[in-house]
């Protein structure tokens, strides 16, 4: 029986289904079963992510779309993430368009940048195929080698381009996941299904169920295209894939017991913004300010959590803050750090399982400090070259990183102790230590917070500690921030009042200054000022003219 279009009340969702027979197909099933129609949306907005029981739909390409489905008939909890896509072409269809790709493709470049390659087969592909009105019967067509045009079916054309475009120019089954922008994690767990975290909806399962022996497959066909070998040899492997995403490997079942398993941490094209940042409450209006008064002052910051905890988020957002003028070296070991500053330096390091021609996390922070940047920012701090870092604050050049420690005792005692060795002496150099966490929010749901914004005073020999006060406190009760007010920063008095050329009975003019500046973001999230760019040049032009004037400006917008 036909489908009965006058139940999609969404007149966009049923041109869509209209013109997309795989959709449509999915649709029809799914509503057989007693199941509501999903809400169709274009892209997600901040509203869906309130809803209770999410039944949506969102398309990531013309042809793939995902379902957030809540009428699953798991009860383990989870939500499912569902991908629809073309169905497969027929196998022999498949084998024949790869044999040609082989013969005619000897004399193709394939570049390294992922839109390109894309375009490369694509193009490739439309003169390769030729579309037929009526089915072709594969068994007559001949000898493949000969072909100079694979003849195809008009009706399995688009599945024949967008699986043929997954295998020879993507990741294959992993390519929907990688071009959702709402997720954040994808997770193989070894034999089993795949899981996802998304943005709006947390953890969710998808119905895709891999095989030891087609993960395995899968990843080492990635392998090829991210240049780092994976084997018995070498199984534990961390690399970037083509789009810039993070991906962690433990190979083998030997070594993870349900075998391979890979977490692949998405990569943002265009990091979040500081104002995106602040619509998610991760931190308020007066903490941004206070962190754009001390990054205008060049002073040190580590941005501290545990994993997820949304560290790198931050620190990206937060370089907004930094003056467009400055110059900026960020060293990492897996390339992921993006900043809009001109004037920026991007390095990585090397690891060839040789020490004559590994390049550590130390040897780039020892030559960044003969680079005479502004600001260093180091991906992440874990060893040695913890030292290096504090040797560049205490020589003037300030430093920003994230790093692993969930409270202040936890980052001295990590800071004091090997490999780190920092002399508590030592450790005033270090201004701020922001925390972070993912922690229960309002509903229940998981959130990200910044729990505490702590200065660092410097060590006491009478009690043989590191003093330090909290200046904004998260309070987990009323998911606000506290903030004592005038006299809570001593940063204030004893550098930023010192840098200015300020007197102490100015103190009052900084806090003054805070206000106005929390004000200012408030109206740029009104203004709806939330790209990364944007909000990198209205800051820099902020600067230019001042805060009184900027803040007059924006009721102009």
């Amino acid at each position: 029986m036909a489908f009965d279009f006058s139940q999609v009340k969404d007149k966009n969702f049923s041109e869509v289904l209209k013109k997309t027979p795989h959709l449509l197909d999915y649709i029809d099933s799914y509503s057989a079963r007693g199941n509501p129609l999903p809400l169709f949306t274009d892209t997600l907005k901040p509203e869906h992510k309130k809803l209770k029981e999410p039944n949506l739909m969102y398309p990531i390409s013309e042809q793939a779309f995902i379902h957030i489905n809540p009428h699953t008939t798991s009860d383990d909890g989870y939500l499912e993430y569902v991908i629809i896509e073309p169905p497969p072409p027929e196998r022999k269809l498949m084998e024949m368009a790869d044999k040609l790709f082989a013969v005619q493709s000897g004399s193709l470049d394939p570049p390294v940048e992922i839109t390109e390659r894309f375009n490369m087969v694509e193009n490739y592909l439309d003169k390769a195929v030729s579309v037929q009105d009526g089915p072709v019967d594969y068994e007559k067509v001949g000898d493949v080698y000969k072909l100079k045009t694979l003849p195809v079916e008009k009706s399995k054309w688009n599945s024949l381009k967008y699986h043929f475009l997954q295998k020879r120019a993507g990741t294959g089954l992993l390519d929907p996941f990688l071009s959702d922008p709402n997720l954040e994690d994808i997770s193989i767990i070894g034999a089993g299904n795949v899981y996802v975290i998304h943005k709006s909806f947390g953890a969710l399962k998808s119905p895709l169920f891999l095989g030891v022996e087609e993960i395995d497959e899968l990843i080492i066909s990635m392998s090829e295209q991210f240049g780092k070998t994976v084997s018995h040899a070498k199984p534990v492997v961390d690399s970037v894939l083509p789009d810039g995403s993070r991906i962690n490997i433990v190979f083998g079942k030997d070594i993870s017991r349900k075998g391979t398993n890979a977490t692949i941490r998405k990569f943002a094209s265009t990091p979040l913004s500081i104002i995106q940042v602040l619509t998610s409450k991760a931190l308020d209006f007066r903490e941004a300010a206070y962190m754009w008064m001390m990054l205008s002052e060049g002073m040190s910051v580590f941005i501290n959590g545990e994993t997820a905890s949304g560290k790198t988020t931050t620190l990206m957002a937060l370089t907004a803050f930094i003056p467009s003028n400055w110059k900026v070296v960020t060293i990492e070991d897996t390339p992921e750090l993006t900043l809009p500053h001109s004037n920026w330096i991007t390095e990585a390091t090397r690891d060839t399982g040789s020490p004559s021609s590994s390049v550590t996390m130390f040897d780039l922070l020892k030559a960044a400090l003969r680079q005479r940047p502004n600001y260093i920012l180091v991906g992440e701090i874990r060893g040695a070259e913890g030292n290096i870092a504090f040797q560049a604050m205490q020589t003037g050049h300030p430093v920003i990183s994230t790093f692993h420690a969930a409270n202040m005792v936890a980052l001295i005692q990590r800071l004091s102790n090997d490999p780190i060795n920092i002399p508590k002496t030592h450790m005033e150099n270090l201004n701020i230590a922001l925390f972070q966490g993912a922690v229960q929010g309002p509903g229940g749901k998981r959130v990200r917070r910044v729990l505490s914004i702590n200065e660092i005073l410097g060590y006491n020999p009478d009690g043989g500690n590191i003093m330090f006060i909290p200046s904004f406190s998260w309070d987990p009760g009323t998911d606000e921030v506290k903030f004592k007010g005038k006299g809570s920063s001593a940063l204030f008095i004893s550098h930023v009042l010192h840098k200015r050329g300020m007197s102490r009975k100015d103190e009052g003019k900084l806090y003054d200054e805070l206000e106005l500046r929390a004000k200012i973001l408030e109206r740029m999230m009104e203004k709806k000022i939330f790209n990364y760019y944007d909000v990198f040049d209205s800051i820099s032009h902020c600067r230019e003219i001042g805060l009184e004037a900027f803040y007059k400006e924006l009721d102009t917008l």
